[in-house]
């Protein structure tokens, strides 16, 4: 499996110029890709579902070929979900840290 950095993600509760919301977790997010330095802020609102490490602790995502491939035998923090077409991403725990993967198709 070959795992190719992808960005870091920073909880924040200050307010940004916010790129996007996922409906269903609750998260204001900017993109990554317009950062020089690859930073993903992102704001959960007071009732997010997402797990309190997500919401506490910076992570850093990997894109992958397979995303079955990656989480198999992880702690899964959270499961597989599409955050819009093409993409698929699911959060594992990794030495006490979250840490994403993201499957990217054409």
């Amino acid at each position: 499996m070959d795992y190719k950095f992808s960005h870091i993600g920073i909880p924040t509760t200050e307010e940004k110029n916010w790129d996007g919301f996922y409906e269903p977790g609750k998260i204001h997010y900017t993109d990554f890709s317009k950062d020089e330095y690859g930073v993903e802020w992102i704001k959960f609102d007071s009732d997010s579902p997402m797990p309190e490490m997500m919401q506490k602790l910076p992570h850093v995502a990997f894109l992958v070929d397979n995303i079955e491939e990656a989480i198999e035998g992880k702690e899964i923090l959270v499961e597989t979900f599409s955050p819009g077409e093409g993409v698929r991403v699911a959060f594992i725990v990794h030495n006490g840290s979250p840490v994403e993967f993201m499957e990217v198709k054409e």
